[in-house]
């Protein structure tokens, strides 16, 4: 370890990060990415996520973080009576959880919160507010997600991925788990029971899978198993188990040349395992993708099924060198011809660079100086928002 690198931990030895963010991955793997960057620099890191039996509490846990629960409860965005329901409560439990959050937050002291966004992260970044603890929040995507938007006018420090965001922000890129740059493809073939001449393709829908791509695989199986050995990760529930055993739900019997799995439990090796790989256009997907130089075809969720930033994220892949496949009537004639000419190209050139010590950077200066930064209101003019 440097002297620099010293005096760096030495100086935060007893100061703590609060992460949170949960609900998918994409608002759970920037985060644990981000930790072992902290804690090199001294840092002890907590997890602040949903109670009960949550992704984010897996993950986070698994990572060997304290983790704490909060209550949360998701805006859904519908006019049906269940959902009409269910946001009719939203005063009441996030109330209850910005209670809970704060007294969270005064056991544990931290000197920063960083959020990764979504609802589950909404209840911490108020109440770090109303107890002056800094906020740092991260976008993802082009426009900024409900959350972050709730962020802003309590006073948050925006942080944005993507260097065409509309919104105002430092741009920092998408921090990265340095795990994924840890497998090789020999070895990550072996651990996945691969032996093939084949190309190996790798359909991937996200951390809960994705129907559409599902659907399409069954669908085109058996022209994509004649060319390519595929890895399929159709995401938990797909399909239905077998023998009552979750864990073999996803994988079918006698298909040659075509592995399913509900879930990437080391994404490492399916990537590292891969030729090509078709995607849907999560903000994380496209930054890792990019990141590992792999060849890639891109599939971004429609308007209107998402707010519409897998489209944007996608048109940023284009620019790095991968390709869209668009969900539409003509889907199942572009897929096969998508791959080809993925293979027949260059692989994506990377994203971004270290943005796990650059976000690292801001929050530490932000600490040394001593910012505080409470909830934003109107100025004098009505004009804009200033922190109080």
């Amino acid at each position: 370890m440097s002297e620099v690198s010293k005096i760096s931990q030495n100086k935060n030895q007893n100061k703590t990060i609060a992460f949170t963010g949960g609900g998918t991955g994409g608002h759970i793997y920037p985060n644990l990415a981000l930790i072992p960057e902290f804690q090199r620099r001294g840092f002890k890191c907590v997890y602040i996520g949903g109670e009960g039996k949550t992704m984010e509490r897996k993950l986070a846990t698994q990572n060997g973080l304290k983790y704490h629960g909060v209550p949360v409860i998701k805006l859904i965005r519908s006019l049906s009576p269940s959902a009409i329901a269910n946001n009719l409560k939203i005063p009441f439990t996030l109330k209850r959880a910005v209670d809970k959050a704060k007294e969270t937050l005064s056991k544990v002291k931290p000197s920063a919160v960083f959020s990764k966004g979504g609802f589950v992260s909404l209840p911490v970044v108020i109440a770090a507010s109303k107890l002056d603890i800094p906020v740092f929040a991260h976008e993802s995507d082009l426009t900024l997600g409900l959350a972050n938007k709730l962020a802003k006018r309590y006073g948050a420090t925006l942080l944005k991925a993507n260097p065409h965001s509309e919104f105002d922000g430092i741009t920092v890129g998408m921090p990265l788990r340095e795990s994924l740059f840890s497998s090789k493809k020999t070895e990550a073939r072996k651990a996945l029971g691969i032996s093939t001449s084949k190309k190996v393709l790798l359909i991937l829908g996200g951390s809960s899978g994705a129907q559409y791509l599902n659907e399409q695989v069954e669908k085109l199986r058996p022209k994509l198993t004649e060319k390519y050995f595929v890895l399929h990760v159709c995401g938990r529930g797909a399909f239905p188990s077998q023998n009552g055993n979750p864990k073999l739900g996803a994988q079918p019997k006698n298909i040659p040349n075509y592995l399913r799995f509900e879930y990437a439990d080391n994404i490492a090796d399916f990537y590292a395992a891969c030729d090509v790989i078709i995607s849907r256009a999560g903000a994380t997907a496209v930054y890792e993708i990019s990141a590992l130089k792999k060849r890639a075809v891109f599939v971004p969720l429609p308007k209107g099924v998402s707010r519409g930033d897998q489209i944007y994220n996608a048109n940023l892949a284009e620019e790095y060198g991968a390709f869209t496949l668009c969900q539409n009537e003509s889907f199942s004639d572009n897929f096969l011809p998508a791959i080809e000419k993925a293979l027949q190209n260059p692989p994506m050139r990377s994203l971004s660079c270290d943005a796990n010590g650059k976000i690292a950077d801001i929050v530490c200066d932000s600490i040394s100086r001593g910012e505080k930064c409470k909830d934003k209101k109107l100025s004098q003019n009505g004009s804009q928002l200033s922190c109080s």
